[in-house]
C-alpha cells in the first residue's frame, strides 16, 4: 500500500509525502519528493520482527509444532516456534477450515507434526504469553498445499552458522532482528556467485544486513525455508534488537553430531564417516491412487516422507542404516539387500541406543564359494533392531577384500556400537 500526501501550494514548491507499507513482511518505508523528484528517506522500517501495537506483526513461514493446553485452561492451544525458545503463541483463525487444521495438528507426533503458519501476530491480548497468532495460512509437512514463493522486501536480520557437523536442515540461517529472532535457510539466488561469496562472507560477524528475494517454504534448509536473495545491503543502525549468535556445543572427543531435522533424531559420528540421506525411491504398484500418475503420486510421497526417509553411515569397514517409523522397505531399500550362496548362522546380541537396551537379531554370514576366504568379501554380518517408535535400524560388516571379519570386529564394530549409544532425540 502507498500513500501520499502534498500541500496546497504552487507546483514548484510541492513537497509529497509518501509512505510506502508492505502488509505482508512489514517493511514500511517513508520519504519526501520535492517538484525536481529529489526524493529524502525519512524513515524505513524493514521487516524486523517488532510487534506493532495497532497493526500487529506480519507473520511469514513461521516454523513450529502446535500443543494443546490441560482441560479447564483459559487457552486451548499455542504455537511453538522453531528452534524451541524463539516464542510460544497463542494460536486462532477466522477461517474455519484452517482452525480444524490447527486442532488436527495439536500433540501429533512424528512426521507431520511441524508446520509453516502465515498470519498476524497481536500482542497485549488475552491468549498464551499475552499474544495471539491469527492464521490465516498454514502448510503441514507432508504433500501440499503448495504457496508461491513470498516476497521478501528489506528484511532485517543477521546471518549465522548452523552447528557443527554434518546435518540435514542448511548450514547457515539468517534471523530476524526485533522482538521474534525467526530463523530462515538463506542462499544467494541461483545465478549469483558474487552473492554466495557475499552471504557467506558475513556469517557470524554480527554485522546486520537487510536482504531481498523470495521466501520458499518446504524444502530441506533451515526450518524447512529458504531466502533466496537477489539483493543485500549492511545496515549501519538497526532497527531493533540484535540476536547474540548461537553458542553451539563443541564436538565431542572429536565427534561431530548429525541432526535429522525431518524425523527428530540425532547421533555422534566421527569426522570421516560418510553420511547419506535418502527420500522415497518407488512404491507398491498397487498402492497407486485412482486418478493419478505414477510420477505424480511419486511426488506426493517425497514430500510428504522427506529425502530424509532412509540415513546410510558408512565409517570404515561397517555400516549403519537408519529407516524412518514403520518403512519397512515400502518405499527404500534401507538395509542390506542380499548377500549370496553360503552358511547364514543366527546371531543375537544386547546393545545400547538412545539409553535403552535393544536386543539385535541378525546373522554371521559364511561363504560356501570354492574361493572364500576369511576377507568381508566372503564372511561378515548384519543385525537389525527396531526401535519402541517403530524406527528400525540396522547395522554390520561392509563386504570389502581388503580386509577380514576379524580386522572388523577388533577395528570397526566398537565404534558403530558407540554411534548407536549416541543415538537419541534432538537436543
Amino acid at each position: 500500500m502507498v500513500t501520499i500526501s502534498f500541500p496546497l501550494v504552487a507546483p514548484q514548491a510541492t513537497i509529497y509525502q509518501v509512505v510506502a507499507i508492505n502488509q505482508v513482511t512489514g517493511f514500511q518505508w517513508e520519504g519526501e519528493v520535492d517538484a525536481a523528484g529529489q526524493v529524502t528517506e525519512l524513515s524505513s522500517s524493514a521487516g524486523s520482527a517488532d510487534v506493532d501495537p495497532i497493526n500487529g506483526l506480519p507473520v511469514v513461514g513461521w516454523y513450529g509444532y502446535v500443543l494443546s493446553l490441560p482441560d479447564g485452561s483459559q487457552y486451548d492451544d499455542y504455537l511453538v516456534v522453531l528452534p524451541e525458545g524463539t516464542a510460544e503463541v497463542g494460536l486462532d483463525s477466522t477461517d474455519k477450515v484452517i482452525k480444524a487444521e490447527i486442532e488436527a495438528l495439536r500433540d501429533k507426533e512424528g512426521p507431520g507434526r511441524h508446520a509453516h503458519f502465515w498470519g498476524t501476530l497481536i500482542c497485549d491480548v488475552p491468549d498464551y504469553n499475552g499474544c495471539q497468532l491469527v492464521v490465516n495460512r498454514l502448510r503441514p509437512d507432508g504433500p501440499g498445499p503448495f504457496f508461491d514463493p513470498d516476497p521478501v522486501v528489506g528484511w532485517e536480520g543477521a546471518i549465522y552458522s548452523g552447528p557443527p557437523g554434518p546435518r540435514s536442515g542448511g548450514d547457515d540461517y539468517f534471523v530476524l532482528v526485533g522482538d521474534f529472532n525467526v530463523e530462515y535457510g538463506i542462499q544467494a539466488a541461483m545465478t549469483s556467485d558474487e552473492l554466495t561469496v557475499e552471504l557467506e562472507s558475513l556469517r557470524d560477524t554480527g554485522t546486520v544486513v537487510r536482504v531481498w528475494g523470495e521466501l520458499v517454504a518446504g524444502i530441506p534448509d533451515w526450518n524447512g525455508t529458504q531466502i533466496q536473495v537477489n539483493r543485500i545491503e549492511i545496515v549501519e543502525e538497526p532497527s531493533a534488537s540484535v540476536p547474540p549468535p548461537p553458542d553451539w556445543p563443541e564436538p565431542d572427543d572429536g565427534m561431530m553430531t548429525y541432526v535429522n531435522e525431518d524425523y527428530g533424531y540425532q547421533l555422534k559420528v566421527p569426522p570421516s564417516a560418510t553420511i547419506t540421506e535418502m527420500g522415497v525411491m518407488s512404491f507398491p504398484a498397487d498402492e497407486l491412487p485412482a486418478g493419478m500418475s505414477a510420477d505424480e503420486y511419486l511426488a506426493q510421497l517425497q514430500e510428504q516422507y522427506s529425502d530424509k526417509l532412509c540415513v546410510q553411515i558408512h565409517y570404515g569397514l561397517g555400516y549403519i542404516y537408519i529407516a524412518a517409523p514403520d518403512l519397512d522397505y515400502r518405499y527404500a531399500i534401507c538395509g542390506r539387500t542380499g548377500v549370496g550362496a553360503g552358511e547364514m548362522i543366527d546371531k543375537t546380541e544386547e546393545v545400547a541406543i538412545g539409553g535403552q537396551t535393544y536386543t539385535a537379531d541378525g546373522f554371521e554370514f559364511i561363504s560356501t564359494a570354492p574361493d572364500a576366504d576369511d576377507t568381508l568379501a566372503y564372511h561378515d554380518e548384519t543385525l537389525y533392531v527396531e526401535l519402541v517408535d517403530g524406527t528400525r535400524i540396522v547395522y554390520g560388516a561392509i563386504p570389502r577384500a581388503d580386509a577380514t571379519y576379524e580386522d572388523y570386529l577388533m577395528k570397526g564394530k566398537g565404534m558403530l556400537l558407540q554411534i548407536l549409544a549416541s543415538y537419541g532425540p534432538i537436543q
